[in-house]
This record gives structure tokens, C-alpha cells and sequence, in this order.
């Protein structure tokens, strides 16, 4: 099981923030965001399971600062927030943030320990919370697929071909954009046509547009209109 996370960070840290929780393979990181604008944003788009955002005085300095405050405007949208972690280069607002419903307060530089006990408390409390399977209806029979064994799909007027590792592949009577909603975090649509599953992701060729999937056997389109769905893969496989 994974889980999905986006990072809100506009310090100097965010790669090494990155590079410490990318350890851990059952944690997805599907957007960086180095303004709270753009977190927000994000936030609301994507609804990821956790929320990591880096608090640091440094960054309180203009309107867009990412500061607790940005809690209080996601309640105006959501009825329930993503579990948040805040990170921080000192402990004063440690207080107001457990007062305000965060899940965990890690200190800059990030001990490997905290952060581990972090994670493996969110996983103990979250386990069995999401479906790995989905009910494909092909031809009058219903498919059960394991959504991990879905190595991408691909639109085909209003019908979906779902390709498998085991080669197989099934259509499905309807719509891709039916299917992405459907599907779990790790599925990102690259191309008009195409919905990849990230797991699967061997080799990304920014010169020819191309993605290839199941160590190289199988090459699918990207296009620049999704180039930020590119970009979230790079940062989770490298």
C-alpha cells in the first residue's frame, strides 16, 4: 500500500527534505509547491493522504509565506485535511501547531529517527483504508484487477484498453477520464491518450517525448501539455 504526499517548501532544504523521506518506498511525493498559493492549490487538486510543509521564519516575509496559517484556509474548502507534518528550524511554534491538529512537528535538520516514527505511526493508523482492486466490465464479464498489476491505459474513442504485466489486455466500455477518477494516486495521465502507472516506470526520454514502462519493454507518449505530471515522476524516481 502507498500513500501520496505533497511538499510545501520555498527554503533552501527542499531537496534534502525530499531526498529523507524518499526512503521510505510506501510514501508517493505527487507535487512540490514552493508557495503556499501553490500548495493550496494543490492540496485541493490532489487531496494527498499527508501534507509535509516547512515553516521556517526565514520564509515569513511576504503575502504568499507559508505559515500555519494556510491550515485555517484549506478548513474553508475541505471537511477534513490531510494528515499534516510540520517541519520547522526551531520549536517555537511547536505548540500552536498540535493546537491546530498537525500530526508531527520534525525539526530542520530532519533526524531520520522522528521521521521514521512518523511515518510508521501514520501507516499503522491508516492501513486498510484504500481499495487495491477495480471492477473492470468487459464484453458482459467483470474483470477484478489488482491496480498495481495495470501497467497503463490507453483511451480508444469511448472504450479503455487497461494493459497488464501479464500482457493481457482488456477493453473496457468506458471512458479514460471515467477510469482516472477511479484510479489510486500513482496513476498520473501523461498524453491526451494515456494514463500511466507510475510503479512501472523505467526510463523517461525528455528529447523524444516518450515514457517506457516494464524495463524498457513498452514505450507510451507524454505530451507538453502535461509536462508537470513528467516533472512529479522525475522527482519520485530519481
Amino acid at each position: 500500500m502507498q500513500f501520496s504526499y505533497v511538499l510545501i517548501d520555498g527554503s533552501q532544504v527542499i531537496e534534502s527534505t525530499l531526498e529523507s523521506i524518499s526512503v521510505y518506498d510506501a510514501f508517493m511525493c505527487v507535487a512540490v509547491c514552493k508557495s503556499r498559493t501553490a500548495g493550496i492549490n494543490k492540496i485541493l487538486e490532489l487531496k494527498p493522504d499527508l501534507v509535509f510543509m516547512n515553516i521556517s521564519a526565514s520564509q515569513a516575509t511576504s503575502e504568499d509565506a507559508i505559515t500555519l496559517s494556510l491550515l485555517s484556509e484549506l478548513h474553508e474548502f475541505l471537511d477534513v485535511l490531510p494528515t499534516i507534518i510540520v517541519l520547522n528550524t526551531s520549536k517555537d511554534q511547536a505548540f500552536e501547531s498540535y493546537q491546530r491538529g498537525v500530526s508531527g512537528y520534525l525539526l530542520h535538520p530532519i533526524d531520520s529517527n522522528e521521521l521514521r516514527k512518523c511515518l510508521l505511526r501514520y501507516q499503522k493508523t491508516h492501513k486498510g483504508l484504500y481499495a487495491d482492486k477495480i471492477s473492470i466490465k468487459s464484453n458482459g464479464d467483470y474483470h477484478f484487477i489488482t491496480t498495481q498489476d495495470i501497467v497503463y491505459l490507453k483511451a480508444d474513442n469511448n472504450t479503455t484498453d487497461f494493459y497488464l504485466q501479464s500482457g493481457k489486455v482488456i477493453t473496457a466500455f468506458k471512458t479514460l477520464k471515467h477510469f482516472e477518477q477511479l484510479l489510486p494516486f500513482y496513476f498520473f495521465r501523461i498524453h491526451h491518450g494515456y494514463v500511466i502507472n507510475v510503479n512501472h516506470v523505467s526510463r523517461i526520454n525528455l528529447g523524444k517525448s516518450r515514457c517506457y514502462l516494464l524495463n524498457n519493454e513498452i514505450s507510451v507518449p507524454f505530451s507538453r501539455t502535461y509536462k508537470e505530471a513528467i516533472d512529479t515522476i522525475i522527482i519520485r524516481i530519481s
